[in-house]
């Protein structure tokens, strides 16, 4: 009985990864069958594939189906190097051409993970063929299904070189595959794309070893990833940078990729400083913008003011006009105290603009008092106190 209950284990078994199968071949069918209307952006392709598969399992085969069979590696530009490009740049570009190197490969697979509802990212590093470590960097796909980790590497699945000429070929290889197994041929820059507890040197898989060395340290590569993914870019940047050197740079890619991490270190540095100037420039012509208000609401004021309030507001309306100006230089002294603060490289500016605000608001406060006097007089006395004052609206002689 316990063997006819183990002959029926393996013909379920057997069963279950045949229809699989046959469902991926199905999503292989769709994928290469979508209609043109739908390939026209990578959202209208996202929307096909979500809406004719509900499992992501299916979703992500028709992705990596479509993008193999819809783009042709670029051979002219293969030595080419375009991990800096803009994400949303190379997929546009790939998009449009249909043709790319393994970086616009991998961008448009997240790009359509991303419309599909499946996390994807991208994976910079190098990869080892024949027992050999190639010259050129690599770039594929890790993406979670299930809570579980897998390599996808499009380009290669896509086909494959041969004296020169490529050769199109859609090899299922390379689709959903364990990291225990990518690891054999695909390295990255960056240790925690290994997605292994118990990942590799650099100078193991130069050396063909996939196999951890005794007291390798454990590692929750799962939660390094989402530890990673709420740092900031400057911050991702430098936690990269502090893994690839530990794992060795042991050959000219790895130490390219560092320099490239110390540069984006470096500019994110830079970056956050301009961002920052950037904020107390704002500041600043948000300053310059509400003094000009105030003056262009105190000339208004000075004008009917040299009309002697004629035609006549009343005393509400008249005030206004004045509170009007206050508020605006009060947003003014607000945005300036902020830049004097702030950025003391800009006290030159700020310095005039102060010395400009000040005098409005002396002569605002001149006003202020003006009207005080103005409506505690009777009114038939009141055009007598306008003859003390200059036609600019500030009390004579001073």
């Amino acid at each position: 009985m316990k063997i006819l209950m183990a002959v029926l284990l393996i013909l379920c078994v057997v069963h279950l990864n045949a229809q699989d199968n046959n469902e991926l071949k199905a999503a292989d069918i769709i994928a290469m069958n979508a209609p043109d209307s739908s390939q026209v952006s990578i959202s209208s392709l996202g929307r096909y594939f979500s809406s004719a598969f509900k499992n992501q399992k299916f979703r992500i085969r028709a992705i990596y189906t479509w993008t193999t069979m819809n783009i042709t590696y670029d051979v002219v530009n293969m030595n080419r190097v375009n991990s800096t490009t803009p994400f949303s740049e190379l997929v546009d570009q790939t998009m449009k051409t249909h043709k790319a190197v393994c970086q616009g490969f991998a961008s448009v697979f997240k790009a359509l993970c991303d419309a599909c509802g499946i996390t994807a990212y991208i994976v910079n590093g190098y990869t080892r063929q024949n027992g050999q470590v190639n010259k050129l960097s690599h770039a594929w796909i890790i993406a979670t299904m299930d809570s579980s980790f897998y390599g996808f590497d499009p380009t290669w699945g896509a086909g494959y070189m041969n004296n020169g000429k490529y050769i199109r070929y859609l090899n299922d290889k390379f689709f959903m595959i364990k990291p225990e197994v990518l690891i054999r041929d695909h390295m990255p820059f960056d240790p925690l794309w290994e997605c292994l507890n118990y990942p590799i040197d650099n100078l193991d898989f130069s050396s063909g070893k996939t196999i951890p060395a005794t007291g390798t340290t454990y590692v929750s590569y799962a939660d390094s990833i989402r530890v990673y993914q709420a740092l900031l870019p400057k911050e991702q940047c430098a936690a990269a940078l502090r893994r690839l050197e530990s794992a060795g740079l042991v050959n000219n890619l790895l130490k390219d990729w560092s320099i490239y991490l110390h540069d984006c270190v470096t500019n994110e540095k830079l970056n956050a400083v301009a961002a920052e100037k950037n904020i107390y420039i704002k500041q600043f012509n948000d300053a310059v913008t509400n003094y000009n208000n105030c003056i262009s609401a105190y000339n208004q004021y000075a004008d009917y003011w040299n009309r002697m309030f004629t035609p006549l507001k009343s005393e509400t309306e008249i005030i206004g006009m004045l509170d009007l100006c206050y508020t605006y230089l009060n947003s003014c002294k607000r945005s300036l105290q902020q830049v004097i603060e702030g950025d003391p490289e800009m006290k030159q500016s700020t310095d005039q603009l102060q010395l400009a605000v000040n005098i409005a608001q002396e002569n605002m406060d001149k006003q202020k008092v003006f009207l005080k006097v103005y409506f505690n007089t009777d009114p038939p006395s009141r055009s007598m106190l306008f003859r003390n004052y200059s036609g600019a609206g500030l009390p004579a002689g001073k």
